[in-house]
């Protein structure tokens, strides 16, 4: 296997790779002005993690993969203000050098394709036995040797577990995990053995965790700044009586 990387990938070394920063410059130059403080994190994860899989001479653009960017963007962006929150992603997509329009519209159609399906359906694309787009991805990604696994491809299969009423769960994890014949390492601080896929459904159970804590920190401070604009309102409208 490792003959093989070299053969496909050894010209490659030395190339020039972009850094993140690079990337970071171009989403404040589209976005315009800062991050709201509590979605902070979640840009910067989304935006240096998104960067380093474009910039990976294993990466292949899917549909899986564009379905997962865009639904970890809708999930953990949700308590945005509709502009804001579109203002965000296109910035985002800008920096990462991909187009708007084809990433909703990929991502759309890997939702489109599982909505009435079930596991069954979802494991024989895997198995090959769906010739559709989003059937040849999967498959892809269980008969490519030297298939690149990302999280964003991880949280593409998440959306996917989650449109077809299975929960994302450690049990239901090993189980795609297998259907893809995903490889298992074991942790050296636990000991536990498993996949990157299982580890990405766990770090996904715990972000959504923290996220809803945080979409709420962040209610409760849009609350308080309308109230007070709301005050300040009142108290000039009051003044302004008076000066009748």
């Amino acid at each position: 296997m490792e003959g093989e990387l070299a053969a496909k990938y050894g010209h490659l070394r030395g190339a020039d790779v972009e850094p993140c920063g690079l990337a970071v410059e171009r989403f404040y130059k589209l976005f315009g002005k800062p991050v709201p403080f509590v979605f902070r994190s979640a840009t910067n994860e989304i935006l240096y993690m998104s960067h380093l899989d474009t910039v990976n001479a294993m990466w292949n653009k899917d549909l899986i993969w564009t379905a997962g960017m865009y639904s970890t963007c809708d999930l953990f962006f949700n308590a945005l203000d509709d502009k804001v929150k579109d203002t965000l992603f296109n910035a985002l997509m800008g920096a990462l050098k991909q187009d708007v329009a084809s990433v909703k519209s990929d991502a759309e159609s890997v939702l489109a394709w599982a909505t009435g399906k079930t596991e069954a359906d979802v494991v024989n694309a895997i198995n090959g036995g769906d010739d559709s787009p989003v059937g040849q991805a999967l498959a892809n990604a269980k008969s490519d040797k030297s298939f690149f696994y990302t999280r964003n491809f991880g949280a593409g299969l998440i959306k996917l577990m989650q449109v077809v009423g299975v929960e994302p769960n450690a049990e239901n994890s090993k189980r795609w995990a297998d259907a893809f014949g995903f490889s298992s390492k074991e942790s050296a601080v636990t000991g536990i053995s498993s996949t990157k896929f299982e580890t990405d459904v766990g770090t996904f159970l715990s972000s959504v965790e923290k996220m809803q804590e945080v979409m709420q920190l962040y209610a409760d401070v849009e609350a308080r700044e309308k109230k007070k604009v709301a005050e300040r309102l009142a108290e000039q409208a009051a003044q302004a009586a008076e000066a009748i």
